[in-house]
């Protein structure tokens, strides 16, 4: 019986290796448990204008022992002595409050502009991306603000909301300006996005004589001395995202820029929206702004306090519904966002809240896409994560 011990020590790491398999997928789902649970909470009480708070699981640790042996049993028909192989987990967890500066201001801080072209190229629906991203567009100074609030949204038939389409920016009441303007952006066609390098001109253009002198400025990074009819002309290369919107005759480029407004009217020089490079013509001073509407993009805070606005409007009886292109063509349109406080047909997760179990349904492209909306807040609310700003001290050390 002794020789059998070191099969049994053999046995027992297959056995350890199984525990702990199944056991980081168990950590796994928890942690997916609590961050859906904590994210669908702070959805309602920015629903109740109540303060937001923040927590994560910093660390898991897992802790196992094996141990194999002989014991010996009175009843046992087989001599009295049996092997014993016992196993043993003691995990525990870190949970820390994200109540740190850097996460605060991550939390206010505009999503940068350039995920909105890595969300689309997802196949992300640009009315979601618009509705959840864009908290306003801008004619600029002394122009028109059309803002996104979903207490404007009013339900209307087919008709009337293609009017308030063509309406666009000026649509009135009982239009939504707001989705007014999105179905203009989106009736021609999907947007697209274009990267191109931008050449700047630097001063006027130059002689023949007079170049020779400029030849200095060609050392600096991204200086160029072009051919401008019979001259030259100084340019500095920059690289430029736009976003082209479809237009009836055409695409309209914007261009994305990390400052607000973070999506600008530019002026269409060359094919900005096709080319890989295009150079500007000089700009006199007092020159006034290319026309069209500035787009100002949301922080992760305003687009929590914006679902919950949502969702105090689903619950007052108005769907806040966006239009969403589905396989083959076809259009739909799915509520953007909702939580049910009764249990849904397809219930995907469920969280309590004062008191009232409140559910999320299955992802459903054609009639809900309440489930896509928050692995999307998810993300952009993980973006706001550093190792730096998670407290590794201070925690709440669960012990199981």
């Amino acid at each position: 019986m002794i020789r059998c011990l070191p099969i049994l020590l053999l046995l027992g790491a297959c056995s350890l290796s199984d525990t702990i398999t199944d056991h980081s997928v168990a950590y796994n789902a928890t942690v997916e448990a609590a961050t859906d649970t904590l994210l669908v909470t702070n959805i309602l009480r920015a629903r109740d204008q109540a303060p937001l708070h923040f927590t994560t699981i910093g660390a898991i640790h897992g802790s196992f022992s094996l141990s194999a042996g002989l014991g010996y049993d009175l009843t046992s028909v087989n001599g009295g002595t049996q092997p014993a192989l016992l196993a043993a987990s003691n995990p525990s967890f870190d949970i820390g409050p994200l109540d740190r500066q850097e996460f605060a201001r991550g939390l206010l801080r505009p999503i940068d502009p350039v995920l909105l072209r890595l969300l689309s190229d997802r196949g992300l629906p640009d009315q979601l991306l618009l509705h959840l991203l864009v908290s306003k567009f801008d004619e600029g100074p002394g122009g028109r603000t059309v803002v996104n609030d979903p207490a404007l949204r009013q339900p209307l038939d087919a008709a009337a909301r293609a009017a308030c389409a063509a309406a666009g920016v000026a649509a009135a009441p009982p239009c939504d300006p707001f989705r007014a303007v999105v179905d203009s952006l989106t009736r021609h066609g999907r947007l697209r996005f274009n990267g191109y390098t931008r050449l700047i001109p630097l001063g006027p253009p130059l002689t023949t004589a007079q170049a020779p002198d400029r030849l200095e400025m060609l050392k600096e990074p991204g200086i160029s001395l072009r051919r401008s009819g019979s001259g030259w002309q100084l340019y500095r290369a920059v690289n430029q995202l736009v976003i082209c919107v479809p237009g009836a005759s055409g695409y309209v480029a914007l261009a994305l820029d990390s400052e607000p407004p973070q999506v600008s009217p530019i002026t269409q020089e060359g094919d900005p929206c096709n080319a890989d490079e295009v150079a500007d013509h000089a700009i006199e001073a007092g020159r006034a702004a290319a026309p069209g509407l500035a787009w100002y993009l949301r922080s992760v805070d305003e687009v929590l306090h914006y679902l919950g606005a949502i969702q105090r409007r689903e619950e007052a009886g108005v769907a806040y519904r966006v239009s969403v292109p589905l396989a083959g063509g076809a259009m739909a349109e799915p509520r953007l966002f909702r939580l049910w406080p009764e249990r849904p047909e397809r219930p995907r997760i469920a969280a309590d809240y004062r008191g009232r179990r409140w559910w999320v349904a299955e992802q459903d492209d054609a009639a809900d896409e309440t489930l896509r909306v928050l692995a999307l807040t998810t993300q952009l609310l993980n973006l706001q994560k550093s190792a730096g700003e998670i407290p590794s001290s201070g925690t709440l050390r669960l012990v199981r």
